[in-house]
């Protein structure tokens, strides 16, 4: 019976030989990845101490890990981390990611690549990357570290392919643990719309908010004049911001992007969703003509009365609903900043420009609308990221124990 063939990237028995000058030479048959058998052999190499030929077989079996790896391709087990990232930032142009997860990646990445960039791909192992991430966890939050971990995964998964290993390290990484995760926070109807009027009539000083940065590096406001909440709203446009937030539930990137002649039809009462607001470098804000998800681009928003009213009164010259000072695209940042400093006035720390969308949720939800009504509002295309995620939870419905008194009272 004939001797079974060797699977392919599998080596026969190892066999040693010495010369004359005293060194090792190992060889052996391996089967490559064309089906052919080869001969191969490795010597001790010079200027080494190697009296059994053991340093010769080692020579020749660390070569064999390798030997099987397409050597004309970008990637193998001996390139670096450094491009590794290369072949995966590659990758993330031609899937064509947002410019806003292209730039957060590329900031997370700059810590990967301090902690291995110059390390070959073979020899980064389990146990260092759950090390990185667990230190990530630790030194600048779960969240974060998370992130580090999907990065990493996706280029480990192009090293897979590429032959370069055989298994991805990070699938064998301990869980990250972090906080119980904190159910959604919204306004209900009455709340927002008490924070509508407060926005154009309250008198509660709105003084400056100074970021952690500024308060250690001692600086301090210079403000000889601090207004009211509804001067600063006035002055700033936030008053209007606000209300298209709470007559919408746009994200805020979406919301600035609205073309005040383009993406609004007061006759049709209706605002269009067709674009997103980023920041590029080298280019610095521009409007991009597709939103977060693609369930949300070119979603067709119906406005509430109490939003057509407030278009109606804005200047309709101009190219978006909101603009800088200067008549340029506002940047999300400087909304935010400027929320802040409101929010911090009214004692309403917690509710971030991000709540207000998921007040509509919860809003749309207490209306009696479906969940898919609410999710088509918001752009998801799963409902389920707008029922376990947006609408509010933890609330008491008087109608349950109403719908439960009404059916045991009609059985008693």
């Amino acid at each position: 019976m004939p001797r079974p063939r060797l699977p392919v990237g599998e080596h026969g028995k190892i066999s040693r030989r010495q010369l004359d000058d005293g060194r090792w030479v190992a060889s052996c048959w391996v089967r490559d990845e064309d089906g052919k058998r080869r001969h191969v052999t490795k010597t001790t190499p010079p200027n080494t101490r190697d009296r059994t030929g053991a340093v010769a077989e080692r020579t020749l079996t660390d070569s064999l890990k390798t030997r099987h790896i397409d050597h004309n391709s970008r990637l193998n087990a001996t390139s670096t981390i450094h491009q590794l990232w290369t072949e995966f930032w590659k990758q993330l142009l031609t899937q064509g990611r947002s410019h806003n997860t292209l730039r957060d990646y590329d900031r997370q990445s700059k810590a990967i690549l301090t902690r291995f960039g110059d390390l070959h791909i073979r020899e980064v192992t389990t146990q260092a990357l759950d090390t990185f991430i667990q230190d990530v966890a630790n030194q600048r939050g779960v969240p974060t570290a998370r992130k580090n971990r999907t990065i990493l995964l996706g280029m480990f998964k192009i090293a897979v392919r590429f032959k370069a290993i055989d298994i991805n390290p990070i699938r064998e990484l301990s869980s990250i643990e972090g906080k119980r995760k904190k159910q959604a926070q919204s306004l209900d109807a009455e709340s927002l719309a008490q924070l509508l009027r407060d926005l154009r009539t309250s008198k509660v000083p709105c003084p400056v908010v100074l970021s952690q940065y500024q308060i250690d590096r001692g600086q301090k406001t210079t403000d000889t004049h601090i207004p009211t909440v509804a001067e600063f709203c006035a002055s700033n446009d936030m008053a209007d911001i606000i209300t298209l937030f709470a007559a919408t539930g746009c994200r805020i990137s979406e919301l600035l992007a609205i073309r005040i002649n383009e993406d609004i039809d007061l006759d049709a009462k209706t605002a269009s969703v067709t674009g997103q607001i980023v920041r590029i470098r080298g280019q610095g804000l521009v409007r991009q003509d597709l939103t977060k998800s693609e369930a949300g681009d070119g979603r067709v928003l119906p406005l509430p009365q109490f939003a057509v009213d407030m278009l109606k009164r804005r200047r309709q010259d101009s190219t978006y609903v909101f603009e800088s000072r200067a008549g340029t695209i506002l940047d999300p940042e400087t909304v935010q900043r400027r929320w802040r400093q409101i929010r911090t006035a009214l004692d309403l720390e917690w509710v971030t420009t991000h709540t207000f969308r998921k007040s509509v949720a919860t809003i749309l939800d207490d209306e009696g609308l479906s969940a898919r009504q609410a999710a088509d509002q918001l752009g998801h295309a799963q409902v389920s990221m707008t029922t376990d995620v947006y609408f509010g939870r933890g609330r008491v419905h008087p109608a349950v124990a109403n719908a439960l008194d009404a059916a045991i009272t009609r059985k008693s």
